[in-house]
């Protein structure tokens, strides 16, 4: 288990922020663009939370097993966002595949949220190891 907590707890660390960040994001979408109610935009939330934390749980071992075997190499910034980026276009495939209204801007939010975590756990490690 310890070999596998790593990769487990960076699963979460994605999953959780990317899909609250999304969850949010829809449901302000939702509030003043469509001129919804506050239940139908907590519905949107739970909507985009839940589709995100269900695929993200599968999906982000990817990111999560990357970022645990190259955060010690030299390029571990230039490669992590190059992989994150990848993800992303990734999940632009799949809001295409399920025939998403708008895939484009259902992945804005989400790429931007993603890549920053990136980042953060970047400078994390890069400033553990000084």
């Amino acid at each position: 288990m310890t070999r596998f907590r790593p990769y487990l707890l960076s699963n979460l660390y994605f999953t959780l922020w990317v899909s609250s960040i999304s969850g949010i994001s829809n449901a302000l979408a939702s509030y003043w663009s469509k001129d919804l109610g506050a239940l139908e935009s907590a519905i949107d939330f739970i909507h985009a939370f839940a589709g995100n934390s269900v695929i993200g749980l599968i999906v982000n071992f990817i990111p999560a097993t990357f970022n645990v075997k190259y955060a010690h190499t030299p390029l571990f910034w230039l490669s992590g966002n190059l992989m994150m980026l990848g993800m992303n276009a990734l999940m632009l495939g799949a809001h295409y595949a399920i025939q998403t209204e708008n895939p484009i801007e259902a992945r804005i939010v989400p790429t931007i949220a993603s890549q920053c975590l990136e980042n953060m756990f970047i400078l994390k490690k890069l400033i553990a190891k000084q």
